[in-house]
């Protein structure tokens, strides 16, 4: 009997043992938060601060390859502000307040800050505060402010577009990319090269954004005007496509949400295989189509750019009896020489020096029928957009069907892309009851160059 006790002693002490770690384990799986402090120590939350006209757009291609690896979706954040306005005593509180959120719900000390072009100086003006510039451990200053010492004293690296040559931040690690573009500089695989070997102290595993399994795509965002990043509410229908006509497959959407005032929606699962259509009803308001190239990888950062009274959008001729399109891409639009991309609405190539001259700096296209009078000029930008920055208008007349029951295909064919044609097909719906967005992907990707 006097020999039975430490065994009883031993299998209390072994139940004790494993009731607690259920209890623990419990409690990690109710407090997420508390749950991910400890990973979260080693990896610092990344802030991406926009530039002007800007949006979490030109950080959707980035923040996917943070997460190809390892990143996870919780620790990446973009600060968007009105660009609007001409001061930034706005934009410089709402990246405090982001930042108090961030550290707060991630547990991390500290955050990885990353700023392009207007962002930079949104960015060094925070970082000239004390307290602020102890909350950052590693600053990235993209084409934008120069400075004669690291801003905050906050180690920096700056990477340079062609437009900058001659850039620097003193005492910084500076990178110049002569070929890049003003927002590629941003955007491009190589650019994430450069950032995630500096905040993690080794190269990536890739620069490529990876594919997810076709199943497990997710996406979510922001319905918002442009320029001013404020949300739009409205009824968001999210439609599987025939890749081919761009036509609506099946008699019901995927998804049908309601988008409350902040403009969010999602996560929304998808395939990563199919063309999806985002639709934005608004009751009394034209209908805002949306066409995307399938979403390989889920993405967190998806933005629906809406026109607002009184804006740019207001100098698009709308009729019913003609398209106006609207063609997007996070990195510059370049024509002049065979080598630059190309870009063919029903086979017409819609780039050339006077339209998109790489001075600009290119982004947006916008392709109508000017006057309505179905005679298409493609020799000149036009007003006001020539004038707008990252914008550009070609007059092309483009017929319309009453229920979009015609194809338009857009192909791309992207410098550097080893001659890759990408194709939206979209319906030409008639510009006097709906726009039509196309939102090209700013890489290709060849599996060659992982």
């Amino acid at each position: 009997m006097a020999s039975s006790q430490p065994a009883r002693t031993d299998r209390t002490r072994l139940l004790t043992a494993v009731l607690l770690a259920c209890v623990a384990t419990l409690a990690a799986l109710t407090a997420p938060t508390q749950a991910a402090t400890a990973p979260r120590t080693t990896v610092n939350p990344v802030i991406f601060v926009h530039g002007q006209e800007g949006s979490a757009q030109q950080w959707q291609s980035q923040a996917k390859r943070f997460s190809g690896n390892g990143y996870r979706d919780d620790l990446l954040y973009v600060h968007e502000y009105d660009t609007s306005l001409a001061g930034d005593d706005h934009a410089i509180a709402g990246l405090e307040a982001l930042v108090d959120t961030v550290l707060a719900r991630t547990g991390a000390q500290r955050v990885d800050l990353l700023a392009h072009s207007r962002g930079t100086r949104v960015a060094q003006a925070y970082l000239s505060e004390p307290e602020h510039a102890a909350e950052v451990a590693k600053y990235v200053n993209l084409d934008g402010r120069t400075a004669s010492s690291p801003p905050g004293g906050v180690p920096t690296l700056a990477i340079w577009s062609g437009l900058q040559p001659n850039g620097s931040i003193e005492g910084a690690r500076n990178v110049h990319e002569p070929q890049a573009g003003h927002t590629e500089s941003a955007t491009s695989a190589e650019s994430f090269a450069h950032i995630y070997a500096f905040l993690r102290g080794r190269p990536p595993l890739t620069t490529r954004v990876l594919p997810e399994p076709p199943a497990s795509v997710e996406i979510s965002g922001r319905t918002v005007h442009f320029p001013q990043n404020r949300g739009l509410a409205g009824r968001l229908e999210v439609w599987r496509l025939d890749p081919a006509t761009g036509t609506r497959a099946g008699l019901l959407p995927r998804h049908v949400v309601r988008v409350g005032a902040d403009g969010a929606f999602g996560p929304l699962g998808v395939s990563g295989r199919e063309h999806y259509e985002l639709a934005f009803v608004r009751a009394g308001e034209r209908t805002n189509h949306f066409y995307f190239e399938p979403f390989e990888r889920s993405d967190h950062f998806v933005r629906l750019l809406v026109s607002p009274p009184g804006g740019v959008a207001d100098s698009i001729d709308a009729c019913p009896a003609h398209t106006a399109l609207t063609v997007v891409r996070a990195r510059e639009w370049r024509s002049g020489t065979a080598d630059d991309d190309r870009l063919r609405i029903v086979g017409t190539d819609v780039l050339n020096p006077a339209v998109s001259p790489q001075l600009r700096q290119i982004l947006g296209l916008f392709a109508f029928d000017k006057g309505c009078d179905g005679v298409s000029h493609l020799d000149a930008a036009l007003p006001p957009f020539d004038r707008v920055p990252f914008l550009t208008a070609t007059d092309l007349s483009l017929p319309a069907e009453a229920n979009g029951g015609g194809t338009i295909p857009v192909t791309q064919t992207m410098r550097g892309g080893a001659g890759v044609d990408e194709t939206l097909a979209v319906p030409n719906w008639p510009s006097a009851g709906h726009t039509v967005s196309l939102l090209f992907k700013d890489y290709v990707d060849i599996p060659s160059g992982g």
